[in-house]
């Protein structure tokens, strides 16, 4: 019994290992369609890459053996060469093209300029038109016009107006010992002649010199404008009233040393004023009691009230200023010398500018020395 019963269990576990193994092959069965299906879709991947892959070489091949069936329309005979030095743009004619333009811009500019320029500047502008004789040159400063010049005075204007002085003795007579009438004019108003009148006057008196300024540019008078003059008779109202004396209308200028004349009213008829013979009176007058008897007249381009007074003067300043008469007016002074209308005539430049290179100035360790330009600004000057 014993053994039927070890029997029986050995095969009832013979049999449950043949039923699990059943079991087993029964879900390998199972699942043989879903692997056989992952197997189908990563075949058919498969085949499509692979027939992409074998469609690219194919067409690699095609194009390869087109390639080399197919000749060049052109064949490299020599092998390119280059250069460091660029073919454009071009050193040498950009420099040459900028050298040209720097010197042919400039020198148009002068030109130009040049061309237009009308004003006299130098007295070589002066003498190569009127061959009067000159008697000097009043520098161009920063002092004020009006400003009379004093004794202790050491700028360069001051010393022109002294060499001036000694230019005049030497164009006046020296051995006639009567008094010395000087007159000064112009060709048209504002060239300084009053101003060069009264710093003459001064300069002159300076000198110990008994000196008469008389103001007979009746029609525009200035000379109030320089000096501090009372208000008074003067040499209008001389001319007008006979019954005024010559010493009645003298004003003395004691801070300059020197008596004046002033001109007073503007009278209607100037011209038929001084022809009336009393204006002979103040010169007989002014002889007599001075040493110098120095009249500031009218410009003789626009009144005649000079020339009818010409014949009383022993030296005839005639006063061009630079750098504002038109060189074409130089026609009236040389025609006045020429023609000897102005006894003893003398020319003088005022404002002159000695930095434009002509002149022997006042430097060289006289006089005051105005700031020195630069090279660009004395060419902007010219």
């Amino acid at each position: 019994v014993t053994s039927l019963k070890n029997l029986s269990a050995t095969l009832t576990i013979s049999l449950n290992d043949v039923l699990k193994q059943e079991k087993l092959l029964n879900s390998k069965i199972t699942g043989v369609p879903k692997q056989e299906r992952e197997f189908r879709d990563i075949q058919r991947e498969q085949q499509i890459i692979e027939s992409l892959y074998l469609y690219l070489l194919q067409k690699r091949e095609e194009n390869a053996i087109s390639l080399a069936v197919t000749v060049p329309d052109s064949k490299i005979i020599d092998k390119a060469y280059g250069s460091d030095i660029p073919v454009a743009p071009k050193k040498q004619i950009i420099y040459l093209a900028a050298a040209l333009l720097g010197l042919i811009i400039p020198f148009s500019v002068l030109y130009v300029r040049f061309l237009l320029d009308n004003k006299i500047h130098t007295r070589k502008d002066v003498k190569s038109v009127v061959k009067a004789p000159f008697i000097g040159e009043i520098p161009k400063t920063s002092v004020q016009e009006k400003v009379v010049i004093s004794e202790k005075d050491r700028s360069s204007i001051a010393e022109a107006f002294r060499l001036l002085r000694t230019n005049i003795n030497f164009m006046l007579n020296q051995n006639d010992a009567t008094s010395k009438t000087i007159f000064i004019t112009s060709t048209i108003a504002a060239e300084g002649k009053t101003f060069i009148a009264i710093n003459l006057a001064s300069v002159l008196a300076v000198s110990s010199k008994k000196v008469l300024l008389i103001g007979a540019d009746i029609r525009k008078p200035k000379i109030k404008e320089y000096l501090n003059v009372k208000e008074g008779i003067g040499l209008t109202d001389f001319l007008i009233n006979r019954n005024i004396e010559v010493h009645e209308i003298i004003d003395e200028v004691s801070q300059f040393g020197f008596d004046m004349i002033h001109s007073s009213v503007i009278p209607p008829n100037p011209s038929e004023l001084l022809m009336n013979g009393r204006f002979e009176e103040i010169m007989s007058y002014g002889k007599q009691q001075y040493d110098y008897v120095i009249v500031d007249t009218a410009p003789v381009n626009l009144v005649t009230d000079t020339l009818l007074l010409s014949n009383l003067a022993d030296l005839f300043i005639y006063v061009i200023r630079a750098n504002y008469l038109d060189k074409r007016l130089l026609e009236i002074p040389k025609m006045l010398y020429d023609e000897k209308r102005l006894p003893n005539m003398a020319v003088l430049l005022n404002e002159a500018d000695f930095e434009k290179g002509y002149g022997y100035g006042y430097g060289y360790g006289y006089g005051d020395k105005s700031g020195s330009k630069k090279w660009w600004q004395k060419l902007s000057s010219s």
